[in-house]
């Protein structure tokens, strides 16, 4: 198996965070969760709803490609290999 693209998609918010190289860790931290409130910040034409929580721990990708490694849950895999 060859790793073309090592990466991970966050299931709550929807970023997308990429290991590129051997022992490239990266974390993805959401303050989106879905029983959350939202409130409007901003005015005018630069509102916009955002999530009133706390930023939490959601998953971590490692490995690039060398190895695929994850570690937490709340994300889809859209890594790419032959």
């Amino acid at each position: 198996m060859k790793i073309l693209k090592n990466s991970a998609k966050c299931t709550a918010c929807g970023v997308e965070i990429e290991s590129t190289h051997r022992h490239d860790f990266k974390l993805h931290y959401c303050g989106y969760e879905p029983t959350q409130e939202l409130k409007w910040e901003g005015e005018g034409e630069k509102a916009r709803l955002v999530p009133t929580g706390n930023y939490t721990f959601r998953f971590g990708v490692d490995g690039g490609k060398d190895y695929l490694r994850r570690l937490g849950s709340g994300f889809e895999d859209t890594s790419v290999s032959t």
